[in-house]
């Protein structure tokens, strides 16, 4: 992974929220550490798939070299950062020599990806299940999936393309 130009180093807490109502919400990942504290704001879509990412590497970990590693809740934060960004590109990764996971970020509006990335930190295997929890409860906490064309439904109602917005009954919906 390439040097960034913001390294929090291995985080102190690291935690998942949703701000806003559902069909609304923006989500982002808050780290804390000896460097401070950041806020990277991420699309719905990067919070699943870090989570996602997590969950599956620390299955495989637990098999192949079982962890006594606890489980580590975050800590409450603070109002205010020390850097706040949206994220654009993501990489994740595992040290197998420090046993941490790294979490390095690109700032969506940096005009030159080459410069490096924009944010990294690094989390224990027990800070990395606690935190995939809390992306699947996060993610999972917005508006319900329509069962047909797995699109969100809005509370005020639905049109669903699979049935040319049509409900079961023939009837038309919204």
């Amino acid at each position: 992974m390439e040097t960034p130009n913001n390294d929090y180093g291995s985080a102190i807490s690291i935690d998942a929220e949703a701000v806003g109502r559902p069909g609304a919400r923006r989500f982002r990942l808050i780290v804390r550490s000896s460097s401070g504290s950041a806020a990277m704001w991420l699309e719905k879509e990067q919070m699943a798939a870090i989570g996602g990412g997590l969950e599956r590497e620390n299955e495989r970990l637990d098999r192949e070299e079982p962890s006594t590693d606890p489980d580590v809740e975050p800590l409450p934060f603070t109002p205010g950062f020390d850097l706040e960004f949206q994220a654009g590109q993501i990489a994740l990764g595992y040290d197998p020599n420090e046993h941490e996971f790294a979490i390095q970020a690109y700032d969506i509006e940096a005009d030159d990806a080459s410069s490096g990335p924009h944010f990294a930190c690094r989390l224990s295997r027990g800070q990395a299940r606690v935190l995939t929890r809390k992306i699947e409860a996060v993610v999972n906490a917005g508006r319900q999936t329509c069962p047909l064309c797995q699109q969100p439904m809005d509370p005020a109602g639905h049109v669903c393309p699979r049935t040319n917005g049509h409900s079961a009954t023939g009837r038309p919906v919204g």
